[in-house]
């Protein structure tokens, strides 16, 4: 799906590649928040640091939803006005990369693919 698309194109534009790392971390950042909620619950330590892990664990998790959701809005606004993601062009293509005056390509007549689910 989606994340095997990922691999097989490793030449992605900037903002493509930051949301798809923001996004990563936020899973990880995410479950670690789960497991230490999970740990106070059932094991209750005492440690003084504990508390201050869980509370900068879901901090992280916030500060990251909200760096990944101002990414992916910049990611969708440049698909809407381009028409395609940035990644690999064929030389001579309407949205070929090489174009200086245009680094993502130029805005496709009809961008059929947008808003289709994956």
């Amino acid at each position: 799906m989606e994340q095997d698309e990922r691999r097989s194109r490793p030449d992605l534009c900037g903002i493509e590649r930051t949301t798809h790392w923001a996004g990563v971390l936020l899973c990880y950042a995410h479950a670690v928040a789960m497991l230490l909620t999970a740990a106070v619950a059932f094991i209750e330590p005492a440690a003084a640091w504990w508390s201050v892990a869980w509370v900068a664990a879901w901090v992280l998790t916030g500060v990251l939803l909200i760096v990944w959701a101002l990414l992916r809005a910049g990611q969708k606004r440049r698909l809407r006005r381009t028409g395609r993601p940035c990644g690999p062009c064929e030389p001579g293509d309407p949205g070929d990369p090489r174009d200086p005056g245009d680094p993502c390509g130029s805005p496709a007549e009809g961008a059929e693919g947008y808003g289709r689910a994956a």
